[in-house]
Parts: C-alpha cells; structure tokens; sequence
C-alpha cells in the first residue's frame, strides 16, 4: 500500500500515520526493525530515493517487508524526484507513506528544456492521496470541541474553548498537546472550565484579538484607541496586533456573506461551530458585522495587509506611525 498525506495538519498527519503503521505493523509498529522512518531533509543520505527504494525491497526479520514513512517530503531534490517518479510507475508492491506539507496536483509551467516532475500524478497512479489541511480560523473553536469530546471525553465551556482558540491559533498539534496537559492534572474534571483552560495553558502567541476586537467590531473610536495605547505600552508587538485584527475583519466578513444568503445568527453560530450565546448576544457579531459592512471591510482587511507588510520591511518604523494607521481603522 502507498498512501500519501499532504497538508499542513501535523497533528491529523501524526494520527493517520500512526494508524497506517499500526494496521500495516499491528503490535510491531514500534519496532525499528519492521519500519524505517526517513526524512528527506537529512543530509546524511546521498540518495532518498535509492533508500526508500531498497528498504521497500528489503525483507525484515519480523515481518515480509519494511514499512517506510518518508517525513518532509517536500524537501525531495529533482533527482531524487525523478528516480521516485520512474520507480512508481512500475506500480511496486510495498508499505510506503509520504508526508508533505504541500504538493501540486499541477507541477507549475516550465521553462523551455525543462521538465515536470509528475510526482503527484504518480503517487496517485500507484496509490491513494489524503488531503489534511488546518482547519479555517473561523473553525478553530468548533475543532477544539470536537477534540476534546472525541480524544479526551470532556466537554469544554464556551469561554475556555475562545481562550485555547486565541491563545494557541491554529497549530492543531500544539492544541491538543496542550488539551492533554490539563487531563494530566486534572483527570477527574468531567469539564474542562474556562479557570483550568487560563491557569494551565499559557498563551503561545500574543493573546490580544479578544482584548482589542470588541471596541473594533463596534467601531468605538475612543475605547479602540484606548485600548490600543494600553497594548502598545505593554510592549505588545504591532504585527501581533495586525494579525488579530486582520483574522477578525475576515470573520466579520464572513458572517457577513452569511447574513447576506439569508441565514440566521444562530445557524451561523453552528456553521462556526461557536457557543450561541456568547455569539450572539455577549459579543453579538452579527451586529459587528453589520457596523461595517462588506464594502468598508474589504477596504479594513487590504489595509491590514499593507501594514502588515510595511512592518515586516521597516517601512513602518515607529509607534506614533502604526497608532495612527491602526487608529485611522476605527475614527472615520
């Protein structure tokens, strides 16, 4: 069997190769002898393809053949590619799983005198291609929910499911090891709180998109550019801000194009997989959305990433700058 997994989602990627492993290995899925895990960034191996290519052909002394897991296959070189390609072709029977983070279906257009590598297509052809991308921002809660119902068995309260989600972002793996860590010291708790979610978990990038977006979702300029002086003498970092501006006029924007289709707060609550009263009468984000509108949300988030851009290259180089641009945002 070949299978091959493309995606960002490292954390859905580890299960589904554990999974491959412990169906092609059952209880010797552990041991080194019976599987070799290869990543195609180490340099100690002068050819990835020739080593993926002799241990499928290898017998192990536990079982009739090795099973090869290729990690970071996005780091393949062309001739490494090319062999690969070539070796596929002959649809060769063994137990082989590849991991990327990204591979076309479509290599892009060549040059003249250069060739593609057709390697998607190949792997396709030989065998099957799983698809493990990270869940939307606007996701994040409702996968949070999910994982701690289906992993742990635990239901989480509303606000302790908004706290992961703005203290870890989107790094799935990151979540769930997290999640798991208050099991550890708290494994009796039948619900994890908002109190167990903020006193063990610490925040892994910069929390402050609940702290500064109901002041912008209701565009009080006063309160907004309170709020903004407050963070920047905290030493709170103007991409931080920018990124969690930037993600919230995208779910404006969202929730926006929804209420437009015709569907109620509440069904767009489910689709967000958020809790329904913190949705829509706490924070009530559909009223947010309808404070801007499309048209000036459009105009919000194109800003946004010129700001964002203009840090990162130096071009915005003071506080007084990124106040007053972050502050233009909100007092029109």
């Amino acid at each position: 069997m070949i299978l091959t997994l493309i995606g960002a989602d490292d954390f859905a990627k580890d299960e589904r190769i554990n999974g491959f492993l412990e169906k092609a290995l059952g209880e010797r899925k552990n041991d080194p002898l019976a599987r070799k895990i290869i990543f195609a960034t180490d340099t100690n191996i002068p050819s990835i393809a020739e080593e993926i290519i002799e241990t499928c052909s290898s017998v192990s002394m536990f079982a009739p053949e090795q099973t090869v897991i290729l990690r970071k296959a996005d780091a393949l070189k062309a001739a490494d590619t090319a062999a690969l390609v070539s070796w596929l072709s002959t649809k060769p029977e063994c137990s082989l799983l590849f991991e990327f983070e990204k591979l076309a279906a479509r290599a892009p257009k060549k040059t003249e005198g250069e060739s593609t590598s057709g390697l998607y297509s190949a792997l396709k052809a030989a065998g099957t291609i799983e698809k493990y991308d990270l869940p939307k921002p606007w996701e994040m809660e409702k996968w949070i929910s999910t994982y701690a119902l289906t992993h742990l068995g635990k239901r989480m309260d509303p606000a302790a499911v908004r706290y992961v989600s703005e203290a870890l972002g989107s790094d799935s793996a990151l979540i769930a090891a997290e999640l798991q860590k208050i099991m550890l010291f708290a494994p009796e708790t039948k619900v994890i709180t908002y109190e167990q979610a903020k006193t063990m978990i610490v925040p892994q990038r910069d929390i402050q998109a609940h702290e500064i977006r109901d002041s912008f979702g209701n565009r009080d300029a006063k309160a907004f550019t309170k709020k903004l002086r407050e963070l920047l003498d905290n030493n709170t970092e103007g991409v931080s801000l920018v990124s969690s501006l930037f993600h919230f006029s995208v779910r404006l924007m969202h929730i926006c194009s929804m209420l437009e289709q015709g569907l109620s707060p509440k069904e767009i609550a489910g689709k967000f997989g958020t809790n329904e009263w913190l949705f829509c009468t706490k924070t009530n984000e559909p009223r947010m959305a309808k404070n801007w509108g499309k048209p000036l949300l459009c105009r919000v988030i194109k800003r946004l990433g010129e700001l964002d851009y203009e840090i990162k290259t130096g071009k915005c180089e003071s506080r007084m700058s990124l106040e007053l641009s972050l502050a233009a945002l909100v007092v029109r």
